[in-house]
């Protein structure tokens, strides 16, 4: 660049742009080569600039008020004083038809937006040279063309046609090898997210790992705890006072409550190492869930809320896992009843389509608001409602029960007015999971 710099020293540059911002960027950047700059915004103050100071090179942007670059090289063009000093025109050349009118306007050389500052150097460097060596410039002959539909007559010479597909071949070079570095910076990023990639999967299976370690060696005191506080509260019922009692019931519930964590903890680990494995069988949906809701009956009583099972119509045994089956309205049902009001009911329905079999379990609950239904199958996330009677939630059910769920290839969503209640949908292909 410095080489380059060197030949253009003391050159005086007409600059013709209307953005003060651009212009001062590459009047600094001209300065700094030790060249001498006259900024003006459009063609009129570039043209009455010049009768003032003729300068050796011009630079000019097309898009401009007043007098645009293209009417401005015209004028350059026409008038013997200036027809010879060299016109380069800043442009896009997103369209042939700007090519068309460089050329009819007379301009020397093209430079597309953005620019690089060393290919306008050298642009100006070879414009001034075809200007020294060309002294007896050839008479311009007419030529017709035809470009998208439309007929253009020109008025060229052999030495201008030269100089335009030059500066359009360079300009295309270089912008070939902008792309080219572009491509070499994606592949080395892409490289390197794929490196970054690699290490978040280790540490994401090493934190899987620990919390499945955690979540196990907790489980069992948790369970021991669980089930003897359960012990001495129907032991001890009539033999202590009340405050023992509730002492004795919110130790059971936290204990229980815990132990649901740490086992969906284990469940969401193991799923997310991708260990889940399903056992599928030809499981009879409607016989399956009648026997679960018949005893989870017991627990809705104590809030007294009525549990009702609909299925109307003959469901075709589909393969799948029972047990996971299972887990998924397990989340669903345990939901339904947190969030529903004292003597209400939930209905739990199977219905079936062509290709599917749709399980619903809908409640008349607080509901959920509208920008958090799309959220709340994400881990730990739990949604700003409060549960009727203060039951505490881990965060982990439906997120466990999308899992399930996907692995089966079906789809889970739910449905809810604030208010009003809300249902989720679990959908089950008919036919063999593969």
């Amino acid at each position: 660049m410095e080489a380059v710099a060197n030949r253009l020293t003391g050159v005086e540059v007409l600059l013709v742009e209307d953005s003060q911002t651009q212009a001062l960027q590459l009047q600094m950047s001209l300065t700094d080569q030790q060249l001498k700059v006259k900024v003006t915004s459009d063609g009129i103050e570039a043209l009455q600039a010049m009768q003032e100071h003729p300068p050796q090179i011009i630079i000019s942007d097309i898009e401009m008020p007043r007098m645009d670059g293209y009417a401005f090289c015209r004028h350059v063009k026409a008038d013997l004083k200036f027809k010879d000093i060299p016109v380069i025109l800043l442009t896009n050349l997103s369209d042939t038809a700007d090519v068309i009118k460089g050329i009819e306007c007379g301009a020397d050389s093209f430079m597309t937006k953005p620019y690089e500052i060393n290919l306008l150097l050298s642009t100006m460097i070879d414009v001034l040279d075809s200007k020294k060596m060309r002294h007896d410039v050839g008479e311009s002959q007419e030529v017709q063309l035809s470009i998208g539909g439309k007929r253009h007559i020109l008025q060229v010479n052999q030495e201008q046609i030269t100089d335009l597909l030059l500066s359009t071949y360079s300009n295309a070079i270089h912008k070939n090898l902008e792309l080219e570095q572009a491509y070499r910076k994606l592949n080395i990023i892409h490289e390197e997210l794929e490196k970054k990639n690699g290490q978040l999967q280790e540490l994401n299976e090493q934190k899987n790992q620990f919390l499945g370690m955690a979540a196990h060696d907790l489980r069992n005191p948790l369970a021991v705890i669980e089930g003897y506080s359960t012990l001495l509260q129907e032991t001890l019922k009539e033999k202590i006072d009340q405050d023992s009692q509730k002492m004795l019931e919110r130790m059971q519930q936290s204990s229980a409550f815990m132990l649901q964590l740490i086992n969906e903890l284990l469940d969401i680990s193991a799923i997310e190492s991708g260990k889940i494995h399903l056992n599928l069988q030809k499981i009879d949906l409607p016989s399956l869930i009648n026997g679960y809701v018949v005893l989870e009956s017991a627990l809705a009583a104590k809030k007294q809320i009525q549990l009702i099972f609909n299925c109307k119509e003959k469901i075709p045994e589909i393969f799948c896992d029972g047990g996971k089956i299972l887990q998924i309205l397990s989340n669903l049902l345990s939901n339904a009843l947190k969030f529903s009001y004292p003597k209400s009911t939930v209905e739990i329905s199977l219905t079936r389509t062509p290709k599917e079999v749709v399980l619903a379990v809908a409640d008349h609950g607080v509901g959920i608001p509208a920008g958090e239904i799309e959220r709340i199958f994400q881990p730990f996330i739990k949604g700003s409602i409060k549960s009727t009677a203060g039951e505490a939630s881990t965060g982990l059910g439906l997120a466990i029960a999308k899992k399930i769920v996907t692995a089966h290839q079906g789809r889970i969503w739910a449905e809810s007015k604030p208010g009003q209640g809300s249902t989720f949908y679990v959908s089950l292909p008919l036919g063999t999971v593969q």
